[in-house]
């Protein structure tokens, strides 16, 4: 019996210690990708760098920092997809909210970087979510209601519907946040869209207004004829034209408002970093 019982206690010992070996060596190979993909990626080529990664998480894929790199290096080789897949992987990893919310906001900055906007808008939606009071998330779907507005491109046309979505969205983060210089001076940006934007429709609005009320050409031994629709059209774009311009001067002074507000929100962050300083001094 005790014979036995050696013999089963030696082959315990032998069960456990292959376990520990085959363990041992796929940690070891999981590292020698892990390494050959580190390298590849010092050497900038993101496209073994993630073959690497890929090979060596397929053997561990709780190997958290694995998962950042492997995004990173399909971001550097121009793979926004594959990129946003891999990091949504750290959300295995997120351990608090903050942390989930902060995965969605960096998937969503890749795309907002190369596109497609939906795409961006998609996954701060996600993070706003687990927190709507998250700033960093509602400034960047300003950000993209912005782009979307054409107030980033002075040849784009611009698009009303998208220009207002974003100066809704800057007014939540300037809510949270009234000292956000950097806010104050993006939501100038689509105003002065914006502005442009009416101007270009108030001169369409006068073009017309004269064109309308230009008399027809006179024929030769008849009274010249009143023409009723064409006073309509006058009567018509004189009030647009009146309706484009108090919408310009309304804007006018909610962007000289802004300006004034970033000033002193400059002032404001200036003072406490100067009081930051003071209290940091030894």
């Amino acid at each position: 019996m005790k014979r036995l019982g050696s013999v089963g206690l030696m082959l315990g010992v032998l069960t456990l210690g292959g376990t520990f070996g085959c363990a041992d060596e796929k940690e070891e190979k999981a590292k020698e990708h892990r390494v050959k993909g580190t390298n590849f990626l010092a050497d900038k080529n993101y496209a073994e760098a993630t073959k690497e990664y890929e090979e060596s998480l397929k053997i561990d894929p709780t190997q958290e920092k694995v998962w950042e790199k492997k995004a990173f290096a399909h971001l550097q080789a121009g793979q926004t997809e594959e990129a946003a897949q891999s990091a949504m992987k750290l959300l295995d990893f997120a351990k608090t909210p903050d942390d989930r919310a902060a995965v969605y906001r960096n998937v969503a900055a890749m795309y907002a970087k190369s596109g497609p906007l939906e795409k961006a808008e998609q996954y701060f939606q996600e993070a706003l979510k687990i927190n709507p009071k998250d700033a960093d998330s509602l400034s960047w779907i300003a950000e993209v209601h912005s782009r979307r507005g054409g107030a980033r491109d002075m040849a784009a046309p611009a698009v009303p519907e998208e220009l207002e979505k974003a100066l809704k969205v800057y007014d939540q983060v300037l809510a949270l946040n009234p000292n956000s210089a950097n806010t104050y001076l993006n939501k100038r940006i689509v105003m002065a869209k914006y502005m442009e934007h009416e101007k270009s429709l108030l001169g369409a609005a006068e073009q017309e207004a004269v064109e309308a009320g230009m008399p027809a050409a006179p024929v030769k031994g008849k009274k010249p004829v009143v023409d009723p629709a064409a006073a309509e059209r006058v009567a018509a774009a004189k009030a647009s034209s009146a309706a484009h311009q108090a919408r310009i001067d309304q804007l006018q002074a909610e962007f000289n408002e802004l300006t004034k507000q970033f000033g002193e929100a400059t002032k404001r962050n200036a003072a406490a970093a100067k009081g930051a300083q003071a209290v940091n001094k030894p």
